[in-house]
């Protein structure tokens, strides 16, 4: 069996699975070694709840499945975007250390072994202060990680392409839908020829509040930690400071939003949060925590 018959088998089973989070399939994908494999029966020596998912959606996969499935890998490399499977070996490795690592990812660009030295930079207004973080951490050598949705996340992108850094866009949709970067389209394209522009999802997928959720786990999947530049209880710079703790990434913040917002001393109360008093603290904080960071081999 050929690379495309795992990866359209990892397709397949990822749309076969209906009542669970997929990050439930990408485990017994990953423990089996092989999607195929899972089709074939090998799911074995599991837990019970793990051995029931994987026979359910065995079950449900049929031929016609894996031939869309290889259709679909052929279309969307044809327009130059690239399937990476929790069974490649280039599927991020900060990323797989995740519990809820996704099955799958588009890409359009190139990701590269350096991308596991990455930073996420989320905010919600003050894009000059997260300009100014993307552009010191780009200058210190790591990959700047960012999602892309608004003019705050392109703001962190253009900055740190501009300091001559590699980035990583993440979206709330699939790649081939056109609200997904929406307005940042040209943004998107820059990034592609620096980093990778990623995707956890179908590509004709139009963002909602379920995928800008699940983004999150991407983004803070892809980077050893995460920088928070502003943002209010609930929102989305919240949202992903509380994604990362619970995947037990560390989160930087600035001084002023620990000062002002009650919520960072509450998700930080059991530790793995830290407040940086400037952006040369926060490059000088950031390598540190990058290079302390154990690597994991997923080959």
């Amino acid at each position: 069996m050929t690379v495309i018959d795992e990866q359209a088998a990892v397709l397949a089973l990822a749309q076969a699975t209906h009542d669970k989070p997929w990050h439930h399939t990408t485990r017994v994908i990953a423990a089996a070694g092989s999607a195929l494999g899972v089709l074939g029966g090998a799911f074995a020596g599991r837990d019970e709840d793990d051995q029931a998912h994987a026979a359910a959606i065995a079950a449900r996969v049929r031929a016609e499945d894996l031939d869309w499935a290889r259709d679909l890998i052929a279309a969307m490399l044809a327009a130059g975007v690239r399937l990476v499977t929790v069974l490649d070996r280039d599927y991020p490795g900060n990323l797989y250390s995740a519990y809820d690592r996704q099955p799958f990812l588009w890409v359009r660009g190139a990701t590269e072994p350096g991308d596991h030295r990455a930073v996420a930079v989320v905010g919600e207004h003050d894009l000059d202060h997260a300009a100014a973080a993307a552009r010191a951490l780009a200058r210190a050598g790591l990959t700047v990680v960012s999602p892309l949705r608004t003019d705050l996340d392109a703001a962190v992108h253009e900055a740190a392409l501009a300091a001559g850094g590699r980035v990583l866009g993440v979206l709330a949709g699939g790649l081939a839908a056109s609200s997904a970067s929406g307005a940042h389209a040209s943004v998107a394209k820059r990034i592609a020829e620096r980093g990778a522009v990623v995707s956890p999802f179908w590509p004709d997928v139009d963002p909602t509040e379920r995928t800008v959720a699940l983004a999150r786990v991407v983004t803070c999947g892809l980077a050893d930690c995460l920088y928070v530049v502003d943002g209010h209880r609930g929102g989305s710079s919240h949202g992903h400071a509380a994604k990362a703790l619970a995947t037990g990434k560390s989160v930087l913040v600035s001084q002023r939003l620990q000062q002002e917002q009650p919520w960072v001393a509450q998700e930080g109360g059991r530790g793995g949060m830290t407040v940086v008093q400037d952006i040369d603290d926060l490059s000088r904080r950031a390598v540190n925590l990058v290079d302390m960071t154990p690597r994991l081999n997923v080959s």
